[in-house]
């Protein structure tokens, strides 16, 4: 009877054993699981972030990009009504084009456009021209200083081109690299009026009209005024 008790007990024994290895196994897996799940959760969030973000950045690019394109097409519309509205600006200072009726004025300064929950920074810069001395070749070549004066494109052999104007538009706004978008503006419509006093020197080339101070012809010599009539030399 004894014997027999024993036989019962130790199974018992074998039993619980068995059932205490099995529930540890079964913690084992669950705890690797659980490892397993918050790391795909990890990840996935991550990479779910990555994509929001750059959609987010992609989204305020477009809107910068679109709003330098419309101070480009701003500066057109100065510069179409009045070129001197556009060479008379202090090279290298920062503008900005503002609605005024029912035309673009450009004013000093950068502005700040709060657009879809973000803050962009906008200016316009105007530059002078140099081309090259060849009439042949005269294309583009680089920008005299930015006080506007020609020592700059005088000093490397080329020609100062008063009909010619780079803009330069900047778009900026936090945690991104800014947007900037030239284009070069031509002197292709001018009024026409009546001119009567030459003297008074060199001049820049580039005046207002109806100006009767042009200050002479530069380089001097290229026009004979004597007679009532200007005549090409």
């Amino acid at each position: 009877m004894f014997r027999v008790l024993a036989l019962f007990i130790n199974m018992k024994r074998k039993k619980y054993i068995a059932s205490q290895s099995a529930k540890g196994a079964l913690l084992l897996e669950l705890l690797i699981v659980i490892s397993l799940l918050a790391i795909i959760l990890s990840v996935g969030s991550q990479a779910v972030f990555v994509s929001l973000q750059s959609s987010k950045i992609s989204g305020e690019r477009d809107v910068a990009v679109g709003l330098a394109s419309e101070a480009l097409e701003a500066v057109r519309g100065v510069a179409e009504e009045k070129w001197q509205n556009v060479f008379g600006l202090t090279k290298g200072s920062q503008y900005h084009p503002v609605s005024s009726g029912n035309k673009w004025i450009l004013t000093a300064s950068s502005e700040n456009i709060a657009l879809n929950s973000a803050n962009y920074t906008r200016y316009i810069v105007i530059q002078n021209v140099c081309r090259e001395a060849d009439p042949n070749t005269r294309n583009v070549t680089g920008i005299t200083d930015t006080n506007g004066t020609l020592a700059t494109c005088t000093a490397s052999g080329g020609v100062y081109d008063p009909s010619t104007q780079k803009v330069v538009v900047t778009v900026s706004w936090p945690n991104a690299d800014p947007v900037t978008i030239s284009e070069y503006f031509l002197r292709w419509r001018n009024k026409v009026c009546q001119q009567t006093d030459w003297s008074g020197g060199a001049s820049s080339g580039a005046k207002n009209c109806p100006d009767t101070t042009y200050g002479g012809i530069d380089p001097a010599g290229e026009i004979d005024t004597s007679g009532g009539t200007l005549k090409l030399q």
